[in-house]
């Protein structure tokens, strides 16, 4: 999802994003049944408006995949304290008890 996001970005983003997943490879995750349906209870329950699902499956794999973090740009849909607690609470109901923080990349930086 994130490499399909990165195609659509400026060209010139597309060439750093690119040149940096070259030096660093992410690891590619399987989007499962149990993700999908994850995904759609977060749609359900209004998290996240079904015209953005690409967010809800963000969501949904870091939560499945017990992911310590998911950082974005995206303060609407994903990096904010309403969503993290909405998503907390309707996670612990499905049975994934991990916290997954959300939060931007200007908490995950280092200053050095």
């Amino acid at each position: 999802m994130v490499v399909r996001e990165i195609e659509n970005a400026d060209k010139k983003t597309v060439s750093d994003l690119v040149s940096l997943i070259k030096r660093y490879p992410p690891m590619m995750l399987e989007v499962t049944g149990e993700i999908d349906e994850l995904a759609d209870i977060y749609i359900a329950e209004a998290i996240v408006p079904g015209k953005k699902r690409d967010d809800a499956l963000h969501i949904a794999i870091a939560t499945v995949y017990e992911m310590d973090a998911l950082v974005s740009w995206n303060y609407k849909h994903l990096a904010n304290l309403s969503k993290k607690e909405k998503v907390r609470a309707v996670s612990i109901l499905q049975g994934y008890l991990k916290e997954l923080e959300m939060i931007t990349p200007m908490e995950v930086i280092d200053d050095e």
